[in-house]
């Protein structure tokens, strides 16, 4: 039984054997080479040109193979697609009917040129197709069915592949190179493809890798399509990158219009090194780029980015051994002119943003650019307790960088702030504050010292710590006199209301003007600056001090009255200050030593007036016992 069996096995398989060889006789693969261009040239109007014989491979698929290819617009200058070979692999019974169906169209080795010169008549006339004529010519034309019309073959085709291949991308007078192309194009049925797609592009120190795969709905096409991207995948790598590395991936459902050039996706979800987003676009390419973008994020931790970013400026800096030659000559740039390239508007969303160790939280953001013009109509995020909003512009029309703010501080903490911005200083208290601030730079470095503008200034529950005004005026005082007690109030801050300033923002400095702070202690009055820069500050404080003295009643009655100077100047973390009471003192003293002056004249009046008495009474005492003496005689 097992020996008719492998008999009857072995008859089937030299009947199909002989049935390939009879075919392979039979049938020049020949034959197919015109009716292949001309399928080509009616679907797509290029002109596909096959080198060489076409010829058969038996094993392990039926295949035809041919030599080099070339596939051209009418009238261009140089090819879209040159390749080695091309392999066909066909379907073995179709053949008996004349048709043609193919399986898999594999094309190794290919450069694919996208450029003005592979642009030819086929292009020009796409170009020129109004909206009208193409949604007439919107017919589906899918790779699925074809027939020649001075053929009797059908062609029927299921796979493309184009492996290990090059693309030349053409952009203005930019050349890009995508290499290791791997496309792979598979038919799911009648209006849809499946597209996998893979490669790396390599230009000046730079390297991106990207794999994607994707359903493709043409049942509109050319006019429409709708592309589900289910895995979008990059790395890239680059001496310009801030991190040296972003890697990450992307789904999407996009929506495609050829007239006018439009995408459209509700459900982008995307992620970079571990920060996720999802969001919604719309792109009008048709013109100029109009984008319409909205993101959606948890948590975007920021500080990675800016961290590996200044390692690499100060290594630049450190490697720089060469003098760097400047000229006089004054360069105008507008760091914002790449607004000019596009309109578009953005809404951003964010439950927290980390920049090093300071948290934005209910980040919103919501931008809208026109003719290279960007309005902020809202930019509101909390921060140290508080929250801060800003509206404004970023011009890139001018020959000059500019970003103006009109900015509101509410509430903001600033014990926590400064801690989190790594700033020492002693100065607690809630932060309130609005004006306008400007800058004409982006770059980080400079932008501190960028920084013009005006803000009304508030704190309240104000403490400086390591400093108690009333302590180092009672102090000085006691030094000079013993009518005033060495205060007994050791602490080591000073307490106030409020504290309310007008503040001038230029070239890394804050300049005060109208400081005024109050508590039931202190009033006081001063300006002076603050460096934004260099972490330090300089303040003249007029000081009248209006309880919490020890010493004589008279004494302090008159202090009370008195304006003492006090100056306080230092970098944050070592400030130092000074108090002139020389002038306050000698008014004091000179009102003692002129009370003592008035007693001892009023002294010296009496005595004076006692000798005189003295004097009178002894002349009197004299005359009487004259008179007595004559009267005796």
């Amino acid at each position: 039984m097992i020996k008719k069996i492998v008999i009857t096995l072995f008859i089937l398989i030299m009947v199909i054997v002989i049935g390939i060889i009879a075919l392979v006789v039979l049938i020049d693969p020949n034959n197919f080479k015109g009716f292949i261009s001309d399928t080509v040239k009616d679907k797509t109007g290029y002109e596909l040109t096959i080198d060489g014989n076409l010829r058969w491979h038996i094993w392990p698929q039926i295949s035809i193979l041919t030599d080099s290819v070339t596939l051209s617009d009418v009238g261009a200058a140089k090819p879209i697609l040159t390749a080695d070979n091309m392999r066909l692999d066909v379907e073995l019974l179709p053949l008996l009917s004349k048709d043609l169906a193919v399986k898999n169209v594999l094309v190794k080795s290919a450069v694919i040129n996208i450029t003005d010169e592979s642009k030819g008549d086929v292009f020009k006339q796409n170009n020129s197709q109004t909206t009208t004529a193409q949604t007439d010519d919107a017919t589906p034309k899918t790779p699925a069915t074809s027939a020649n019309k001075n053929s009797h073959w059908s062609f029927t085709l299921d796979k493309l592949v184009v492996a290990n291949s090059t693309v030349v991308l053409q952009k203005e007078n930019d050349f890009i190179n995508f290499r290791n192309i791997e496309i792979a194009i598979a038919k799911k049925d009648q209006q849809n493809v499946t597209v996998e797609l893979s490669g790396n592009v390599n230009r000046d120190q730079q390297d991106l890798i990207y794999s994607l795969n994707a359903d493709v709905n043409l049942n509109q096409f050319p006019q429409k399509a709708v592309i589900d991207l289910k895995n979008v995948t990059y790395d890239y790598k680059g001496v310009s990158v801030p991190t040296g590395e972003l890697q990450g991936s992307m789904s999407a459902t996009v929506n495609y219009q050829q007239s006018p050039l439009l995408l459209e996706s509700k459900n982008i979800q995307f992620s970079v090194n571990g920060i996720d987003f999802s969001g919604s676009v719309t792109a009008d390419l048709e013109q100029k780029p109009s984008i319409d973008l909205t993101l959606n994020s948890d948590k975007v931790d920021v500080t990675p980015f800016l961290n590996n970013q200044k390692r690499q400026t100060e290594s630049v800096t450190i490697q720089q051994t060469t003098p760097v030659v400047t000229s006089n000559a004054k360069v105008s740039s507008n760091e914002l002119n790449f607004l000019n390239n596009f309109n578009g508007k953005v809404l951003l969303n964010s439950k927290q943003i980390i920049i090093n160790k300071i948290e934005l939280d209910n980040v919103n953001v919501n931008a809208n650019n026109q003719d290279g013009i960007a309005t902020f109509d809202n930019i509101s995020f909390n921060i140290s307790g508080g929250n801060i909003k800003a509206n404004g512009i970023a011009n890139g029309k001018q020959k000059v960088t500019e970003v103006k703010l009109a900015t509101v501080i509410k509430d903001v903490d600033l014990g926590s702030l400064f801690m989190a911005l790594e700033i020492p200083n002693d100065l607690k208290g809630s932060l309130n504050a609005n004006g306008d601030i400007t800058t004409n730079t982006l770059n980080s470095d400079a932008i501190l010292m960028a920084l013009q503008g005006q803000l009304a200034v508030s704190v309240t529950k104000a403490r400086l710590d390591n400093i108690n005004i009333p302590n180092i005026i009672q102090t000085a005082v006691a030094q000079y006199t013993k009518d005033v007690a060495t205060p007994e109030n050791q602490q080591k801050y000073t307490e106030l209301h409020e504290l309310s300033t007008h503040a001038t923002i230029s070239r890394g400095n804050m300049n005060l003007t109208a400081l005024k702070a109050r508590s039931e202690t202190l009033n006081v009055d001063g300006s002076g600056r603050v460096g934004i820069v260099n972490q330090d500050l300089d303040v003249d404080l007029q000081i009248q001090m209006l309880s919490g003295w020890n010493g004589k009643s008279d004494v302090i009655a008159k202090l009370q009255k008195v304006v003492v100077p006090l100056r306080i100047y230092g970098q944050f973390s070592k400030l130092n200050y000074q108090v002139e009471v020389d002038k306050l003192l000698k008014d004091l003293f000179n009102d003692k030593l002129q009370q003592g002056l008035d007693k001892l004249r009023d002294r010296f009046k009496q005595g004076d007036k006692s000798e005189s008495e003295s004097k009178s009474n002894s002349k009197q005492k004299a005359a009487n016992m004259l008179g007595g003496l004559i009267n005796r005689l």
